[in-house]
């Protein structure tokens, strides 16, 4: 009778010392939240902001978040950036995955236990603005010239 819980425990325990159980948590609640509890975002490149708060097993042996972890969390916060635009829906549908081709941090200074953080992005560069611009622009004439007109291009 007594096997079952502690065999329940010792899998508990392996799944979170083994595998970092809380990232696993982590994505799918962060995703749900941003799905069911914020506004939808229509502009893919808003610029949006993810808190949470250091969790023990974030930690290293100085006792602040380990480098990886940051980079964790930015993933934690593009995973719920994709779910309120609803990208991340029309990857699962299409049966598609998102894949992170580079990242880069700047790690401006240490976290501690339960310290509270948001990630944020980074300031888009000019040539990517200039691009988004463009094609913008270009899209806007093609609708135009084809007659489509806007009343189209939101559903």
């Amino acid at each position: 009778m007594v096997e079952l819980p502690v065999a329940a425990l010792v899998l508990a325990l392996a799944f979170f010392a083994l595998l970092d159980g809380w990232y696993l948590v982590r994505v799918p609640c962060a995703a749900l939240r941003a799905r069911l509890l914020q506004p939808r975002v229509r502009d893919l490149l808003a610029e949006q902001r993810y808190g949470s708060r250091v969790l023990p097993s974030d930690l290293d042996l100085l006792l602040h978040m380990n480098n990886a972890r940051y980079l964790r969390e930015a993933d934690v916060a593009r995973a719920a950036h994709l779910a309120r635009c609803g990208v991340l829906g029309a990857l699962g549908r299409l049966g598609a995955r998102g894949v992170l081709a580079a990242s880069c941090a700047r790690y401006r200074r240490p976290l501690r236990l339960f310290e509270p953080f948001e990630v944020e992005p980074p300031d888009l560069p000019e040539d990517l603005q200039h691009w988004i611009a463009y094609n913008e622009a270009s899209s806007q004439l093609l609708r135009a010239e084809s007659g489509l007109g806007d009343a189209t291009k939101d559903q």
